[in-house]
């Protein structure tokens, strides 16, 4: 059976993030996967409220072509 995405789409890059939610006050963290992330697990303390933060939501997105990777070094 036949792929309906390109190949050139398959070997993409992924950036993958976590978001984190306050459940006291709904305040919303976004910041890179870490390994061992998952959904409803206890993330650090709200920023806004003080309350324990939990993961709600873990996700990729396609890189930017124009990004650079952070392990770059930079140019001499």
């Amino acid at each position: 059976m036949m792929s309906s995405v390109p190949a050139t789409d398959k070997k993409s890059k992924l950036l993958v993030y976590t978001i984190e939610e306050c459940p006291a006050c709904g305040q919303k963290n976004k910041r890179a996967f870490q390994v061992g992330d998952y959904i409803t697990k206890e993330a650090g303390k709200c920023a806004k409220c003080g309350n324990t933060m939990r993961i709600s939501l873990v996700y990729a997105e396609p890189a930017a072509k124009n990004q650079v990777s952070t392990t770059s070094a930079p140019p001499s």
